[in-house]
């Protein structure tokens, strides 16, 4: 089982130039995002619009499914500032028995930039990732947060999102995420536009006609 403490946006077309740019940046952080190598991640989630606290998914070649619900919404607020927002604890199962064949679904294709941050000292450290999203010194940290930029084509509509997934002890992933938030928002971010908070389910259910 997978814990995780999490936020995210969505924009409805592509995010505002200087946001992008902001988390592209070499200079605002100390080293590039991993990730962002071609071809594109395909991923297939149940299409369920009736609920938005359940969300599973065929996640590339890996056999099986994942499995994600949502648990409860996080009781200590985020930090003040541009990610302002309610943070949600969810659990996720991996489980290769499971198939999508019959139900409907919804195919996206998926391009990401990933920023990784080990949490399990005294402060934040952003760990560099190379193409492959892995770490380019150590083996990835225990607790963390993982800070991700997203490209996703749903049925020829290009749509982007941002999001903050913290990792670790369910008694510790609501403070990682807020840390890594604290930290992220010393670098001076620029407004998040038009984009609107959402789990992947709840996006999914709001915007099925893309189905």
């Amino acid at each position: 089982m997978f814990v995780s403490a999490e936020i995210r946006w969505f924009w409805p077309s592509t995010p505002p130039t200087e946001f992008r740019e902001w988390f592209m940046s070499t200079a605002v952080h100390p080293c590039a995002p991993g990730g962002g190598t071609p071809p594109p991640r395909r991923d297939v989630y149940l299409y369920d619009p009736d609920q938005a606290e359940l969300g599973i998914k065929a996640r590339g070649s890996k056999p099986g499914l994942e499995v994600k619900g949502l648990v409860t919404f996080l009781p200590d607020e985020l930090p003040d500032g541009p990610f302002r927002g309610t943070g949600e604890l969810w659990t996720k199962w991996d489980c290769k028995a499971l198939t999508l064949d019959r139900v409907p679904t919804v195919v996206t294709s998926k391009m990401r930039w990933l920023r990784k941050f080990d949490t399990t000292g005294p402060a934040p450290r952003e760990v560099e990732l190379g193409g492959d999203e892995e770490p380019v010194h150590g083996s990835r940290p225990a607790c963390g947060c993982n800070v991700e930029l997203t490209e996703l084509e749903i049925t020829g509509k290009t749509v982007w999102t941002f999001g903050f997934e913290a990792f670790g002890p369910p008694t510790s992933v609501g403070a990682h995420l807020r840390a890594v938030i604290s930290l992220l928002a010393t670098r001076h971010p620029p407004t998040l536009g038009d984009a609107t908070a959402a789990s992947y389910p709840a996006w999914l259910k709001a915007h099925g006609s893309l189905h």
